[in-house]
C-alpha cells in the first residue's frame, strides 16, 4: 500500500505541471458532464472507463442487452489522464461495476515499460479502492493490434503482471481478449490498424460478458388514464357503452401499473373484473366508495403490495376535505409496490387536481412532493401520474418539474401521438373545438429512464373509450 499511496503523490506532482495550463481531453470532459446534464445517470450503471478502444465503442450497449452501461472512453488517454480526472469520470458516479481499458498508451510511449505500467494501474486501482471498496473492478487486457506489433511483447509482461496482481485482489476480474485476437487479423482492424471494427468489438463482447454483474433492470409500462364517470346523459359515450373499449385497451397495450381517475365503484368493479389487476385506492367522498376514486391498479402477477396510502389535498389531509379555493374534494391515493422477480421497490403516486382552484393545484403539487420526500429516499424510483386539470405554463406544473421530470421530455425515443390529451368525445373535430391541451402527466425522478412516451387514440367505431386519451410509458429502472 505505500507503493500504491507513493505513486499516486508522484501522479499529483506530475499533473500540477499542468496548472497553469488546461490538462489534455479537456473538452473530452466537459462533454461528458454536459451528457450527465440532460441524461442523469440514475445509479447502478456498469462504468467503462479507459482510453480510445472505449472511446470509439460508442453503441457498447447494443452489444450487453440486459445491461445499462455508461461509457466513459475518452480520447487516446492513459492511466496517468484516467487518474487526474478521476473524480469526473469514476467518482461522480454511483456504478455498480468498473470495467477499464487503459494501458495501451502508456506503453506506446516508448517510456513506459511492463514494470512502470503496473504501477500506475496499482495507483489507480488503489485510488478506486479507497473510496468504493466493494466495487467489483474488471481489467481487459491490453489488446494487440498490427500497428503496434513491435509491443507484443512488452504487451504480454504487462497483461500478466497485472492478471498476477488481480488474482491476489478481492472482487477483481481479469479479462483475456489479447489471446482470443491472435494471431492478429488485420481485417478486424480499421485503416489505422489500431482501432477495430465491429467484428473485433463482437470478440470483446463475448469475453466480456461473463464478467459483468447483473443489473437486475426492470422495466413496466406506466399510465394515467381518466376514464370519465359513468354519467347517463353522455348517451352513446356513456359507460356501459364504453368500458369493453376501455378494457380492450388496457389488455391489449399490456399495462403494468396505471392511475386512474374519475371511476365510481361501478367502474372499479368493471376494471377489476378483468382479472390481471388488483387496486389500492378509496372514494374521495368518504374514504371508502362514496364518490370518484384515483385509484392505482398494479398487475398482480408482476409486483406484490408493500405500504398503500390515501390523502386528501386539502390543509386536512387526513380526512375527506375541500381544500383552499377547489371546487371539489380532491384525493391522492399512493402505493409502494415491489416487482416479485427482482425484489426492487418503487412507489406510484396517483391523483386528480381540481379544475377550478390555481390555489388549490398549487398547494397539491407542494403536498405531493412533500408526503413523497417523507416515505421515500432519493435512491428510490417514484412515479406520479394523473389528470392534474394544469397544462406546461402552469404553476402547478412548474412546481412539479423542479423536482420530477415530464416523461414526455425525457423519453429516449420520439414521443408518439398527439400533445393533446383531452378531446371531450369530439372524434371528428377535437383538435379544433378543445382548448385544454395536454393535462395528463406521467412524471418520474432521476431513479427512472424513459423508453418511450404515447399519447393513444385508439378508438372504436368513431368513438373514443374516454373523454382524455390515456397516456402511456414503458420506463426502466
Amino acid at each position: 500500500m505505500r507503493r500504491f499511496l507513493a505513486a499516486i503523490i508522484c501522479i499529483c506532482v506530475f499533473s500540477t505541471g499542468y496548472a497553469q495550463q488546461r490538462y489534455p481531453y479537456y473538452e473530452d470532459i466537459q462533454a461528458f458532464k454536459r451528457q450527465d446534464s440532460v441524461d442523469i445517470p440514475r445509479g447502478n450503471e456498469i462504468l467503462f472507463i479507459g482510453s480510445s478502444s472505449f472511446t470509439y465503442w460508442q453503441d457498447v450497449n447494443h452489444y450487453f442487452p440486459g445491461h445499462r452501461i455508461i461509457n466513459r472512453g475518452f480520447g487516446g488517454s492513459n492511466l496517468l489522464d484516467v487518474m487526474h480526472y478521476a473524480d469526473d469520470v469514476i467518482f461522480a458516479y454511483h456504478p455498480k461495476q468498473i470495467v477499464i481499458y487503459c494501458g495501451e498508451n502508456d506503453l506506446a510511449s516508448d517510456t513506459v515499460k511492463a514494470p512502470l505500467l503496473l504501477k500506475r494501474f496499482q495507483a489507480l486501482f488503489a485510488m478506486i479502492r479507497n473510496k468504493m471498496p466493494d466495487i467489483p473492478v474488471t481489467y481487459i487486457s491490453i489488446k494487440p493490434s498490427p500497428s503496434r506489433a513491435r509491443l507484443l511483447p512488452e504487451m504480454v509482461k504487462r497483461n500478466k503482471a497485472i492478471q498476477h496482481f488481480l488474482a491476489g485482489q478481492a472482487n477483481t476480474s481479469f479479462v483475456d481478449v489479447y489471446s482470443k485476437m491472435m494471431p492478429l487479423n488485420a481485417a478486424i482492424f480499421k485503416e489505422d490498424q489500431l482501432h477495430m471494427k465491429p467484428a473485433g468489438y463482437r470478440i470483446w463482447q463475448q469475453a466480456i460478458a461473463p464478467h459483468l454483474v447483473d443489473q437486475q433492470i426492470s422495466t413496466a409500462k406506466v399510465a394515467t388514464f381518466n376514464l370519465r364517470l359513468n354519467i347517463a346523459y353522455d348517451s352513446a359515450n356513456a359507460w356501459p357503452h364504453r368500458k369493453d373499449m376501455v378494457c380492450d385497451l388496457i389488455r391489449y397495450h399490456q399495462f403494468d401499473v396505471f392511475g386512474v381517475q374519475e371511476a365510481l365503484i361501478d367502474q372499479m368493479h368493471d376494471l377489476e373484473a378483468m382479472g390481471t389487476y388488483a387496486h389500492v385506492g378509496v372514494g374521495r367522498n368518504d374514504g371508502k366508495e362514496g364518490g370518484e376514486f384515483s385509484a392505482i391498479f398494479y398487475n398482480k402477477e408482476k409486483y406484490e403490495l408493500v405500504k398503500l396510502g390515501n390523502f386528501w389535498l386539502s390543509p386536512t389531509p387526513d380526512v375527506p376535505s375541500k381544500g383552499w379555493d377547489a371546487a371539489y374534494i380532491r384525493i391522492c391515493t399512493w402505493a409502494q409496490l415491489t416487482e416479485k422477480v427482482t425484489g426492487k421497490e418503487f412507489y406510484f403516486f396517483n391523483t386528480h387536481f381540481d379544475n377550478e382552484g390555481v390555489q388549490a393545484r398549487e398547494n397539491s403539487a407542494k403536498m405531493i412532493l412533500e408526503k413523497i420526500h417523507a416515505l421515500s429516499d432519493n435512491r428510490t424510483p417514484v412515479i406520479i401520474t394523473g389528470d392534474f386539470n394544469s397544462d406546461p405554463a402552469t404553476s402547478a406544473y412548474a412546481t412539479i418539474v423542479k423536482q420530477f421530470r415530464d416523461a414526455k421530455l425525457v423519453s429516449k425515443t420520439p414521443p408518439y401521438g398527439p400533445d393533446s390529451t383531452f378531446q371531450d368525445f369530439k372524434y371528428h373535430n377535437w383538435t379544433k373545438v378543445v382548448t385544454e391541451g395536454r393535462i395528463d402527466f406521467v412524471f418520474v425522478n432521476d431513479n427512472i429512464a424513459v423508453l418511450d412516451y404515447a399519447v393513444l387514440t385508439d378508438s372504436k367505431d368513431l368513438r373514443f373509450p374516454s373523454d382524455h386519451f390515456p397516456v402511456v410509458c414503458t420506463i426502466e429502472f
